[in-house]
């Protein structure tokens, strides 16, 4: 009987070592609760779906960051630029927290560094569509008059 029992656990112990459900090396997630639900998100894996409708969009599944960095220029940390969604499946926000917007412009580059577009006197808020872009990686310049502030790295997916 003792020989059972032995074996018995030994086969349990041994199947709980190797049962692992939907176990991914992530490289940051986190939990987040507000009056209308909760979500639960990792950030460092490389397949997702997304889904839109009126009231907004959602990407769910494991997805893969872009890092937001500067590529070239000068990092002025006075100056709080946010770009969102990125990756993007075609339209792109770029916030400026600044009351002098007028004073800034951008330039739009594809992987070939060939400009695609250049937008003058911006906005708080401005929407930019790569929409007749095909899918790749593109590089947004932001100037604030002359001087470049900031390059970001953009991915257009699908």
């Amino acid at each position: 009987m003792k020989t059972y029992t032995f074996l018995l656990i030994s086969i349990l112990f041994s199947l709980a070592t190797h049962l692992n459900a939907q176990n991914n090396t992530v490289s940051a997630g986190g939990d987040a609760e507000g009056s209308n639900g909760s979500i639960s998100f990792t950030v460092g894996q490389v397949v997702y779906t997304s889904a839109e409708g009126s009231n907004g969009s959602i990407n769910q599944g494991v997805q893969q960051p872009y890092d937001l960095e500067i590529i070239t220029g000068i990092e002025h940390n006075e100056i709080e630029l946010t770009l969102y969604p990125n990756p993007t499946l075609g339209q792109f926000n770029l916030s400026i927290a600044d009351a002098r917007t007028s004073e800034y412009s951008i330039q739009l580059f594809d992987a070939a560094g060939r400009l695609l577009l250049t937008k003058k006197q911006l906005l708080e808020l401005n929407s930019i569509s790569l929409e007749s872009y095909a899918t790749g990686t593109y590089v947004l310049s932001v100037f604030k008059k002359d001087e470049l502030i900031k390059s970001f790295r953009i991915v257009r997916n699908y």
